[in-house]
C-alpha cells in the first residue's frame, strides 16, 4: 500500500478530524477520492482512481461517454468488455438521478420491477418471489462488497457512500450461484482515500425531512487506510390518521459503516468492513382505494384525503441489521487468490394492521432473527493470458427464526419456525481467445443445499400443529458462451446459461416446494460510435422457466407452490450519449414477454396469463446540461422521466390486483462553484405527483374474513423535494 497511501503523512489527521464529523445525507455521502486505495475484495491488486478532489468526478473530463469498471464476473473488466447483461451506475449518478434504495433502481434499470410489501422484492424480468419466512429464499440475489444478503426483509435499506451500483440481468448460475435464478445487484462501497477526504452536508425537504451524514477517509499509516461513514435519515410521514393524528410511513434509521485497507505487501492486500443500521418506522402501509357503505355501518371512520388513512393500530417496522467481512487477495503471480469472509445478522419486527381501518378485525405480527456466515474462496488467473480462469468454493450457514402472529376478535394463531440452511457449492469458469478477437467461455456449477426446518402451530394458546421436517437439493448449473470483437468499439456475444433456486418449507405447515430451474438463452451487443460519444447496448432473451415458485396470501398467509412452466422473452436497449463536454443523454428501453405455460390454481388453469410484477413495456429518458456562469461556477441542470407500463400482482391476473400506467418525473438543478469545495442543489421528485400502486393484497370485509372484494394497495412516495448541501474536505 506503499505505492498507493504515499507516505501518510496526513494520517493523525484523520483522528483529529473524526471527533468533528458533521453530516450529509446518505445518497450525498460518497466522496470522490483522490488517489484511492483498491477496492481489494472486488480486484485482486491495488487500482489507482485520479481525480483531482471530491467534487471534481461531478465535472466531465472530455465529451466522451464515461467508462465504468464493473466486477461482473469477480474481476475488474470495463463494462463494455463484459459479455453480460448488465447496467452500472455510479455513486455520482445516484446522486444525480436520486436514487437512494433498492426500490428506486426499477425506474431507471431496464428490466428491473421492485414491489415493495413491507420488505424489497426484486424482479428482474420478471423473475421474483414474495415468500418471506426463514426458510425461503430470493429468486434475485443481493451482494453487499461480494458479501451475499440472505435475508430479503433487510433489503429495504438506504444505499450510502457507494462507488457504483450493478444490476446483473438473467440467471448468474455460476459465478453468484446461490439463488441468483432472476439476476443479482452488486453494491460495492467506497474504499479509504490516499490522502485526507471527506464529505459534509444536509437534506432538508418537505414532510419535514432532514437528512445528515458524514463521511471521512484516508491515511491511519503508510499502509493501513480507513473509512467511515455516518448516516441518520428522518422525515415525517406520508399518511395521516383521520382519528388520532399520528403519521404513518415515515423514515426514522441511522446506519454507519467502517472500513479498513491493510496493505502490508505489494502482494497482499486486507480489507475489513463492519456495517450496522438500525429503523425503527411504521413501514408502508396498506391503504383501500375506497370504502363500500358497509364499513360505515360497521362503525369505521372514512378519511375524506387521500393522504389519510385511520387505523387501530400503530403498525412498526423496526429492523436491526450489520455484519462483519474480511476480504483477503494475494497476487501469486501468474495466479490471484481470494478470500471473502462474512458474519452477518439481522433481526426484524413488524406490526401490519391488514385490514386498514380503525377496527379491530384483523392484525399481524412478524418477527425474524437471521445469523449468517459465510465463506468464499476464489483462485484467478491473470488478467492478461490468453485463458483467462476462475475456481471457487462457497459456503453458506443461516441459522434463522420467525414467528408469525394473526390475531383477530377471540382468535389467536401463533407460528413460531425455526430453520438452518447449510449451502455448498464448487464453481469454475474459464474464458479462451482462439483467434484474434474471438473468445469461448464455459463455466459450471455445482450447489448443494440442505434446510432442518421445524414449526409449531397455536390457536389461543393450544398446540394444534407442528413438526420438524428437512429436505435437500442439488444441480448443475453450466454456461457457455462466445464473444466477438467486431470492431475495436464493437462486440457481439451470445450465451447459455441455466440458473437454480433451492426448495423451501412453507410457512404454517411445513410442506416443502420444489426448486425452480431456468434455462436462458440471449445474445446482444456492445458497442461505442461517433468517437465513443454514443453508447448503444442492446440484449434480447429467451427464458424456459420450470417448477417457478408462486406466492399467494391466504388469511395473511404467504403460501408457495410450484407453477409447472413458463416463457419468458424480452429485448432491452440502453443508450448514453455525450453530444457535447456540456449534454449528456441517458434512454433505456425494455420489452418484456413474460407467461405461464403450465399453472393451475384451485384447478383453474392459467396458461397463457402474464407473470406477476412483469411490466411489458420500460423506457426512461434523462437529460443533464452542464451550464457554466462566468467565471464563478457552473449550473447543473438534469431532469429523468421513467414510464412504466401496468403490471399485474397475482397469477389470475385479475384488473382488480393491477397498477396503472405510471410515469414519474425527478428533476435537480445543483450549483458547483470553481473551487469544487461544495455543492448546492434544489431537487424534486415525482414532480407530478402521480400516485401508484406498489403492490395490492387481499383485504378483509367488515367482519375480517379475507374477501377479493375488498383489495388493499401499498402506494409509491408521493411528490418530494428539497435542498441538498454538499462540503467536501
Amino acid at each position: 500500500m506503499k505505492n498507493v497511501l504515499g507516505h501518510g503523512h496526513v494520517g493523525s489527521a484523520l483522528g483529529a478530524l473524526a471527533t468533528a464529523l458533521v453530516f450529509a445525507p446518505p445518497a450525498l455521502a460518497g466522496p470522490a477520492s483522490n488517489t484511492a486505495i483498491a477496492a481489494a475484495g472486488t480486484s485482486g491488486a491495488t487500482a489507482q482512481q485520479e481525480n483531482s478532489s471530491a467534487a471534481s468526478e461531478n465535472r466531465p473530463a472530455d465529451d466522451v461517454v464515461e467508462e465504468i469498471v464493473v466486477t461482473a464476473e469477480k474481476r475488474e473488466e470495463s463494462l463494455q468488455s463484459v459479455p453480460v447483461s448488465i447496467t452500472a451506475m455510479t455513486g455520482d449518478t445516484l446522486i444525480k438521478t436520486g436514487i437512494t434504495n433498492v426500490e428506486d433502481l426499477q425506474f431507471f434499470v431496464p428490466g428491473v420491477s421492485v414491489t415493495n410489501d413491507s420488505m424489497a422484492i426484486v424482479n428482474i424480468r420478471g423473475i421474483g418471489t414474495s415468500a418471506f419466512g426463514v426458510a425461503t429464499d430470493p429468486s434475485t440475489t443481493v451482494h453487499y462488497d461480494g458479501v451475499y444478503i440472505s435475508r430479503p426483509t433487510t433489503g429495504y435499506q438506504d444505499m450510502f457512500d457507494v462507488e457504483r451500483v450493478e444490476v446483473l440481468r438473467g440467471p448468474q448460475g455460476v459465478l453468484f450461484g446461490r439463488n441468483s435464478a432472476g439476476g443479482t445487484l452488486n453494491i460495492i462501497s467506497k474504499m479509504p482515500t490516499a490522502d485526507l477526504s471527506g464529505t459534509l452536508g444536509v437534506t432538508i425537504g418537505n414532510y419535514d425531512r432532514r437528512t445528515f451524514s458524514g463521511t471521512i477517509a484516508g491515511p491511519l499509516t503508510d499502509t493501513v487506510g480507513a473509512r467511515l461513514t455516518l448516516v441518520k435519515n428522518n422525515r415525517d410521514g406520508i399518511y395521516k390518521d383521520a382519528v388520532t393524528g399520528r403519521r404513518y410511513q415515515n423514515k426514522d434509521n441511522l446506519a454507519a459503516r467502517f472500513t479498513l485497507a491493510f496493505d502490508p505487501s505489494d502482494d497482499l492486500q486486507i480489507v475489513l468492513r463492519a456495517d450496522g443500521s438500525r429503523t425503527r418506522e411504521t413501514g408502508f402501509p396498506a391503504v383501500r382505494d375506497s370504502y363500500p357503505p358497509e364499513f360505515a355501518l360497521a362503525g369505521a371512520t372514512i378519511p375524506n384525503r387521500r393522504d389519510e388513512i385511520a387505523l387501530d393500530t400503530i403498525p412498526r417496522f423496526d429492523i436491526d441489521a450489520g455484519g462483519v467481512s474480511s476480504t483477503i487477495s494475494y497476487d501469486a503471480g501468474p495466479v490471484n487468490f481470494r478470500s471473502i469472509t462474512a458474519y452477518r445478522s439481522s433481526d426484524v419486527r413488524q406490526l401490519l394492521d391488514v385490514d386498514a381501518t380503525n377496527l379491530f378485525l384483523r392484525n399481524i405480527v412478524f418477527t425474524e432473527k437471521s445469523n449468517t456466515f459465510t465463506q468464499e474462496f476464489q483462485l484467478l488467473s491473470d488478467n492478461d493470458s490468453a485463458l483467462r480462469w476462475i475456481l471457487g468454493a462457497f459456503y453458506l450457514n443461516e441459522k434463522g427464526k420467525d414467528e408469525i402472529q394473526i390475531l383477530e376478535p377471540g382468535r389467536a394463531i401463533v407460528i413460531p419456525e425455526t430453520n438452518t440452511t447449510n449451502a455448498y457449492a464448487v464453481f469454475g469458469q474459464a474464458t479462451y481467445e482462439f483467434i484474434e478477437r474471438l473468445r469461448l467461455t464455459a463455466g459450471l456449477r455445482y450447489s448443494y443445499e440442505k434446510k432442518d426446518f421445524a414449526f409449531k402451530v397455536f390457536f389461543n394458546g393450544a398446540e394444534v400443529d407442528g413438526a420438524q421436517p428437512k429436505d435437500s437439493w442439488k444441480a448443475w448449473t453450466p454456461k457457455v458462451g462466445v464473444d466477438f470483437d467486431i470492431t475495436e468499439d464493437v462486440m457481439a456475444y451470445a450465451t447459455a446459461t441455466r440458473g437454480f433456486k433451492s426448495g423451501g418449507f412453507q410457512l404454517g405447515d411445513g410442506r416443502s416446494f420444489l426448486p425452480e430451474y431456468i434455462w436462458s438463452y440471449e445474445a446482444g451487443l456492445k458497442s461505442m460510435f461517433f468517437d465513443r460519444r454514443l453508447r448503444a447496448n442492446v440484449s434480447a432473451f429467451y427464458y424456459d422457466y420450470t417448477n417457478l415458485q408462486v406466492v399467494q396470501y391466504i388469511n395473511g398467509v404467504a403460501t408457495t407452490t410450484n407453477a409447472g412452466k413458463a416463457t419468458i422473452k424480452g429485448l432491452e436497449l440502453e443508450l448514453m450519449a455525450r453530444p457535447s463536454q456540456r449534454l449528456s443523454l441517458t434512454s433505456t428501453l425494455a420489452y418484456l414477454d413474460a407467461r405461464y405455460d403450465v399453472y393451475f390454481d384451485q384447478q383453474t388453469s392459467l396458461a397463457g396469463n402474464r407473470l406477476p410484477n412483469a411490466p411489458r413495456w420500460n423506457l426512461t429518458f434523462g437529460a443533464e446540461y452542464r451550464a457554466p456562469i462566468g467565471s464563478t461556477g457552473d449550473l447543473v441542470l438534469r431532469t429523468d422521466v421513467a414510464y412504466r407500463e401496468a403490471v399485474f400482482f397475482k397469477p389470475n391476473n385479475s384488473p382488480t390486483y393491477a397498477s396503472e400506467n405510471t410515469t414519474l418525473l425527478n428533476g435537480r438543478i445543483a450549483w458547483q462553484p470553481v473551487n469544487n469545495k461544495w455543492e448546492l442543489a434544489i431537487y424534486g421528485r415525482n414532480l407530478t405527483n402521480e400516485r401508484y400502486a406498489s403492490y395490492k393484497a387481499v383485504g378483509t370485509d367488515p367482519t375480517g374474513v379475507s374477501n377479493p372484494a375488498y383489495p388493499l394497495t401499498v402506494f409509491g412516495e408521493p411528490r418530494q423535494y428539497g435542498i441538498q448541501l454538499r462540503y467536501f474536505l
